[in-house]
């Protein structure tokens, strides 16, 4: 109804104001427009006007797809005009225009060439008599010279012949032809180019530049081949502007290779890389921030009204009476929390398509070193608090403000500890290696991420008291909100230039803001009215009883994260590697939401048949593995297959190759992984809780050991072997403990034949792949199920245990019941 009210508003509101015109005129094409259309290659295009008639006026070449270095705008970038007046002075900048060529010596201005004017116009009457200036059509009262001297749309330069200068406008006017010099002003190329100009130590004789091929030009996307023998400039002789990227790779390969380059401002105004000797392919790439930000915003309204939407909903068909059936309970306190996390994890997934562009892998690699080094913090911080604060006070509410007043303040003192070793370690990491050693913002990242973390263990505890009121949503919605907040913040930080350090702070930002809504809502909510007394013999049993929760948390991320701090710290381009590394592992941990699930499902279902049937829980534990194992399969090698468009996808072009090389390995660990997560929990119900420290120690020692001998050689590449590797070590530990209570899988049994139908189902989208991305998706889609099928390795005892553990109506869609 708005969208027709709007409408017609403006239909009434204008109907019979406007000029009307018949359509047909924007169909016709003078035969000037056919003759310059049928003209190959890129080039420009601008009028002569020694006597102020204009032919074919501004603006007037793009009806027929024509470049024309004129133009009549309100919004034209300083640096053309101040490129043009070089050529003339522009007297009608006034009248929001770049004029025509009216001055005979403009016309053999070195400027017009580089800038491409291949075809200048005239009057019929009047005719451009110069050497390099030839009359090549004439007709409807106009002349078409094309300029012989017209430089090509890109070409290359080398190096040598680089001219630094204060002002590159006023030197190529009067010092350095920049048809033979790519002139480029000091401030305006990057440190390492700096460096490299440095090393000329003076400039040669003049060299005419060799063209290169444009291949592809779109207003967006240029590609270009060309072959150098030395280092040398490529020109791009289009304007230099905020937003647009460079990509090089070796000519015949495809874009998965290719690395990003700088871009620097050539003579005044056009685009130049740096390139290596050898044959190349560079793809320009328009993609501005703004693009990127715009579609941020636009994704995070759609998740506000989706969100709005939500707790419309809740709160109508769930919170209308007062009175919970069992099922809406149950459905409050796991579904609803499980439901939005998944939300805030998709949230902070589309952020992290955004930031990770904004900071590039070094920034990223930073940012993640400060988070896996705070994370140990928090970890020694909370030191299981959280569970245990909820077991207890569920057992009686009327401990709830004591209870919240004494973990509180152990949390702090707890904070207090946790920072001892984490300031030693950053010391050891200082004083090991100078070369190699924490910035001064990652050491800052890193205390304003742990301060972040301090507020909010206090918000976990508060958050405590809504799961032992069984109003689990509360909280979760709560952190839905402050995530959309975090995005928020995130984003004005980075638009600030405050880097990950920006990010680091706006944790403490959030956490505050968590925490004050929490407080107030927990205060007026439930009976928080004291005592609030200090009980030191409460405390020294928290933390008795809270050592082996922290324990076997603090192990299991070791296990998974030190990999980061290692890379960062034992190379000497730690960050990037890092930051490539963490590419990878973003897409590693969303997948970690599967058996999350599927684990969150067996566990209660395990610990019953155990307690029931010991030689039934022994026969459900071996299909559980295997099917983790078959699901775990084809998604790895789906994951391998499209590993460079997944990573650019959420870094971009930046964090390729090395992010997609570091997925397509770390991936495979979790076949192995995916099993050792149901193992992890078949130990607990079996009462083996106390072997899980050792497994861990023995796996986080091999792990630490591993990565330290070969990182300094392997980079990331050892640290994704290693991963895999130390799941591995853990699974024949915990095979160690199982067969202790007969528990005992033959593992290599079940998983030879499914590793076999995963290397054919790679080679099958290998094959395809040759052809289209997607054909070799679908076979690879298509024959893995086949496979199973044929080499009958899905039976009816794992339809059964699916059956059990899936939800009914998902089991009966199946057919598995």
């Amino acid at each position: 109804l708005a969208a027709a009210l709007i409408v017609a508003d403006i239909f009434i509101a204008n109907a019979g104001f406007h000029a009307s015109n018949d359509p047909a005129l924007v169909e016709f094409q003078p035969e000037m427009a056919q003759w310059l259309e049928a003209q190959p290659g890129e080039w420009r295009l601008t009028s002569f006007v020694p006597k102020g008639a204009a032919p074919f006026a501004p603006n007037a070449a793009w009806m027929f797809g024509l470049q024309d270095v004129r133009g009549y705008d309100s919004i034209i970038p300083k640096q053309y005009t101040d490129y043009m007046a070089t050529i003339e002075p522009q007297y009608a900048l006034k009248f929001n225009q770049v004029q025509p060529i009216a001055n005979w010596e403009s016309l053999n201005s070195p400027l017009l060439d580089v800038l491409g004017v291949k075809y200048v116009i005239t009057a019929v009457d009047v005719s451009i008599d110069l050497p390099k200036y030839e009359l090549v059509w004439e007709g409807e009262g106009v002349r078409i010279y094309e300029n012989l001297g017209a430089a090509p749309r890109a070409y290359t330069l080398p190096l040598r012949q680089t001219a630094v200068v204060e002002n590159a406008l006023i030197a190529m006017t009067s010092e350095f032809d920049p048809r033979q010099f790519a002139v480029v002003e000091t401030g305006d190329q990057r440190l390492e180019i700096e460096s490299r100009l440095r090393q000329i130590s003076n400039l040669q004789s003049p060299i005419s530049y060799q063209p290169a091929q444009v291949t592809s030009f779109s207003n967006i996307e240029v590609m270009i081949d060309t072959a150098v023998t030395e280092p040398s400039w490529l020109i791009l002789n289009d304007s230099y502007f905020p937003g647009w990227k460079a990509y090089v790779r070796p000519l015949g390969s495809g874009e998965e290779v290719e690395q990003q380059v700088d871009i620097t401002r050539v003579n005044g105004n056009f685009r130049g890389v740096l390139l290596e000797p050898g044959e190349w392919t560079v793809r320009f790439r328009y993609s501005p921030l703004t693009f990127q930000l715009g579609g941020l915003i636009s994704f995070m309204g759609v998740i506000i009204l989706l969100f709005a939407l939500v707790v419309w909903a809740w709160q109508t068909f769930l919170r209308s009476d007062g009175q919970l059936s069992v099922t809406q309970s149950i459905a409050k306190n796991s579904m609803a929390p499980i439901g939005l996390n998944l939300f805030n994890k998709f949230i902070d997934f589309a952020f992290a398509m955004f930031y990770l562009r904004v900071l590039g892998p070094a920034g990223a690699g930073s940012f993640q070193t400060a988070i896996v080094t705070a994370g140990l913090f928090e970890i020694v911080a909370n030191f299981g608090l959280d569970i245990l604060l909820i077991r207890d006070v569920s057992q009686d509410r009327s401990k709830a403000s004591y209870y919240l007043y004494n973990t509180s303040i152990l949390r702090l003192g707890l904070a207090l500890f946790a920072s001892l070793p984490i300031i030693a370690l950053i010391a050891v990491t200082q004083l090991a290696d100078q070369t190699n050693a924490l910035t001064s913002a990652e050491i800052l990242a890193t205390g304003l991420i742990m301060v972040g973390m301090v507020i909010s263990g206090l918000s976990k505890g508060v958050t405590g008291l809504f799961y032992v009121y069984e109003e689990a949503e509360a909280p979760n919605t709560v952190t839905t909100v402050t995530t959309i907040l975090k995005v928020a913040f995130g984003v004005a930080v980075l638009l600030a230039g405050l880097s990950f350090v920006g990010l680091a702070g706006v944790s403490i930002l959030t956490n505050l803001v968590t925490f004050s809504i929490l407080g107030v809502m927990a205060w007026r909510r439930y009976d928080l009215h004291g005592p609030y007394r200090l009980d030191r013999p409460l405390q020294r049993q928290i933390l008795k009883a809270g050592f082996p929760l922290m324990l076997i948390h603090l192990l299991q991320t070791v296990f998974i994260s030190i990999d980061t701090y290692l890379l960062r710290v034992m190379l000497p381009d730690g960050q990037e590697a890092a930051g490539w590394y963490s590419s990878a592992y973003k897409w590693f941990n969303a997948l970690q939401i599967i058996p999350s699930f599927f684990t969150l499902a067996l566990f209660p279902i395990i610990s019953r048949k155990i307690k029931e049937s010991l030689p039934e829980a022994r026969r459900m534990y071996g299909m559980s593995v295997k099917l983790m194992y078959l699901l775990a399969l084809p998604i790895a090698a789906v994951t391998f297959y499209l590993a460079y468009p997944l990573v650019r996808l959420l870094g971009g072009p930046e964090f390729l190759p090395h992010g997609a090389i570091a997925l397509q390995i770390v991936i495979w660990s979790i076949p192995i992984g995916w099993m050792n997560s149901v193992t992890n929990y078949v130990l607990i119900s079996l009462g083996m809780e106390r072997m899980q420290p050792r497994a861990f120690a023995i796996a986080v020692a091999f792990n630490i050991i591993t990565n330290m001998i070969f990182i300094p050689m392997y980079t990331y590449k050892a640290a994704g072997v290693t991963t895999i590797l130390s799941e591995v070590v853990l699974l024949l530990v915990f095979s160690y403990y199982l067969r202790q209570k007969a528990f005992g899988v033959q593992w290599l049994r079940f998983m030879w034949k499914p590793g076999l139908v995963t290397a054919v189902m790679l080679a099958l989208m290998w094959a395809g792949g040759q052809a289209n991305i997607l054909l070799g998706l679908a076979l690879g889609l298509a024959v893995y199920p086949i496979g199973l099928l044929l080499l009958h390795v899905i039976g009816p005892e794992e339809r059964a245990v699916l059956a059990n553990i899936l939800p009914t109506a998902v089991a009966a869609r199946l057919h598995l019941t």
